[in-house]
């Protein structure tokens, strides 16, 4: 009788153990998808983070529209369009939404985008395309700016900071839960 009841323990005790990572990660991964839906698609002011992501990245194709039709005329613009079309590519298939891969993919549009606008305005544009860099680079400020005032990043920051408290810093190794990116 003895044997059998050690034997119910250690086994009550395995399921136990197992089922602690498997409660974590779908408490867990439940807290970082209410965040997803409380703030990056619409925060508490009403703006949605990914409505602004598809903002710059049009943005940046419109800057590869424009330099495009100088690139012959200018050479030296070839390897900001390449740089910009290359990040430009990579933000349209990015990992997920929230993802600190995704913000670092948008953060290198940007740049890229920044660094065609300066070679573009050291070229000689036509009268009817002068205006347009100066346009898209604010264009591109205004809502990176938007970004980064978002109150999804408190959220965000919050979520972060909650997996590195125990419990959820114990396990989170075991849960696999990723911290959200922060627009910064």
């Amino acid at each position: 009788m003895k044997k059998k009841n050690v034997i119910g323990a250690l086994v009550m005790a395995g399921m136990i153990l197992v089922s602690v990572p498997f409660g974590a990660n779908r408490s867990l991964n439940r807290l970082r998808e209410e965040t997803l839906e409380d703030a990056y698609y619409y925060d508490s002011t009403g703006y949605a983070i990914y409505e602004g992501l598809e903002k710059q990245l049009g943005t940046a194709q419109n800057f590869l529209t424009l330099a495009e039709r100088y690139v012959e005329r200018f050479p030296e613009l070839d390897p900001y369009i390449d740089e910009l079309s290359y990040r430009a590519e990579f933000c349209e298939n990015f990992y997920g939404p929230g993802e600190p891969k995704e913000v670092e993919s948008y953060r290198l549009l940007v740049e890229a985008s920044q660094a065609l606008y300066e070679q573009l305005e050291k070229v000689d544009l036509d009268e009817k395309d002068a205006k347009y860099p100066r346009q898209l680079i604010a264009e591109l400020e205004s809502e990176q700016d938007k970004l980064e005032r978002s109150s999804y990043n408190d959220d965000a920051r919050e979520f972060n900071e909650t997996l590195t408290r125990a419990p959820a810093s114990l396990l989170r190794e075991l849960t696999g839960v990723k911290d959200l990116g922060v627009f910064e």
